[in-house]
């Protein structure tokens, strides 16, 4: 049993399930809109994995003038940045010329970017037809890097709002570190966090 849950991206709703936030039908229901509003944004995006730490890769796209975001931080040395295809191509040819290490992830869009904002909107009213009850656990936000409020409302509004924000998944582990879970165990379908 576990003390806490997270999730990465859409993994959230993964972790409200398992904190008892949305039952299974709900959970189906959460993912398949979720998946056709961020799909259907009319602008085309990429992302792209950068082998650095936060505060390089954010330096080395300073310089490029690019118009791309930090979409996740996943790891000590791995960033990923979100944009329009173009602006990804653009600065995966800066950082590789800087010897930064990138790699194209086989994504439909821009994810966790201004690209998928419009999603935002039509997935909270979505949400408002969902009944969400209390969590019976803690639950870690990507976008927060802290345990989802229990109100449902707000639960809700950091749920929608989370598509368009980046995923703080460095500072979500040292946040679950920090109140005391020291044992994550990793459920999906690989095992590319750990």
């Amino acid at each position: 049993v576990p003390v806490a849950v997270a999730g990465h991206s859409f993994g959230e709703i993964t972790a409200l399930t398992a904190a008892g936030v949305l039952d299974q039908d709900d959970f189906l229901r959460v993912a398949r809109e979720r998946g056709e509003l961020m799909g259907s944004c009319r602008e085309p995006g990429a992302m792209t994995a950068v082998a650095a730490t936060l505060d390089r890769v954010r330096e080395a796209v300073g310089r490029t003038g690019a118009e791309v975001v930090v979409a996740n931080h996943n790891a000590p040395e791995q960033v990923v940045l979100s944009g329009s295809v173009a602006a990804v191509e653009r600065v995966e040819a800066a950082l590789a010329a800087e010897g930064l290490s990138v790699r194209r992830l086989p994504v439909a869009t821009a994810f966790h970017s201004p690209i998928v904002a419009e999603a935002v909107a039509p997935f909270a009213s979505f949400l408002d037809g969902i009944p969400f009850s209390s969590p019976r656990l803690p639950v870690f936000a990507n976008a927060e890097a802290a345990v989802y409020p229990n109100d449902p409302e707000a639960m809700r509004a950091l749920l929608s709002g989370s598509i368009a924000r980046p995923v703080r998944f460095v500072e979500e582990v040292e946040a679950m570190v920090a109140s005391g879970v020291r044992t994550f165990v990793e459920v999906g379908p690989g095992a590319v966090l750990t």
